[in-house]
């Protein structure tokens, strides 16, 4: 007799985000302890102190088992939590012109599922296997994340409603956030260019490091943009169902 697992979709968001955070900790973490002399080492062999998440995952063992078993876990998850964000979406009726709403959300989406596809090939295809493939994945990855959350963003604070059902608290503070954690990812990201540029130009001491280390806080916006669905979805009582045959 096949048997129903039911799982809250808080739990179940809990699960999806906190799997990279833990990854990402736990490859750098190790990295520093068991491999920082080879991690930080860089072309002109100046003095640094972190490695770059592409070291740190892709170089080492265990770190790359660690980050590959963590995304094959995390990946199926992404993926049912990005579909059922469209179809939230797409079932709001407060919206005006809502054909052409459900157009670009459609389209966000999209981006959406292809920032998590790349995701998917930049970790299981590495820098030093396939280097070609590896950066075109993360370009592709940034450039899909950053169109994803620009929608989003803009549909939040600039789609017209219908006018006498006003935003209410938990509609504001879930816009606020997910403004406020793009807005941080776009600095980040900025700030880690000239970082970058700054250490392939001059070579100076500890700046290779500064940009690893806002390498890693856009990570970690990124996910926590991602993860202000949990405000929509907690008071909602959901459940995701598996059937096990």
């Amino acid at each position: 007799m096949p048997s129903r697992i039911h799982i809250s979709m808080s739990q179940f968001l809990w699960f999806a985000y906190i799997v990279p955070c833990f990854a990402l900790f736990s490859c750098v973490s190790l990295s520093l302890m068991k491999d920082f002399e080879k991690s930080t080492r860089t072309h002109c062999n100046v003095t640094n102190f972190l490695p770059s998440i592409s070291a740190s995952i892709s170089e080492y063992e265990p770190q790359r088992f660690i980050w590959r078993l963590c995304f094959a876990l995390d990946s199926i998850p992404r993926y049912i939590i990005a579909y059922l964000q469209l179809n939230h979406l797409l079932n709001r009726h407060h919206i005006e012109y809502p054909e052409h709403f459900a157009l670009v959300q459609i389209a966000s989406s999209t981006f959406h599922f292809l920032e998590l596809t790349f995701l998917l090939l930049l970790t299981y295809v590495s820098s030093r296997e396939i280097k070609w493939i590896h950066e075109y994945s993360f370009i592709s990855f940034m450039i899909c994340s950053l169109a994803h959350m620009l929608l989003t963003v803009s549909t939040d604070y600039l789609w017209p409603r219908i006018m006498h059902i006003p935003l209410n608290e938990q509609e504001k503070s879930v816009r606020s956030k997910r403004l406020t954690w793009f807005t941080l990812n776009i600095v980040s990201i900025s700030i880690s260019f000239y970082f970058y540029y700054r250490h392939v130009t001059f070579c100076e001491p500890y700046i290779y490091s500064m940009f690893c280390l806002f390498e890693y806080i856009i990570v970690i916006t990124n996910i926590a943009y991602h993860s202000v669905i949990m405000n929509e979805w907690d008071r909602q009582g959901v459940q995701i169902q598996f059937l096990i045959k």
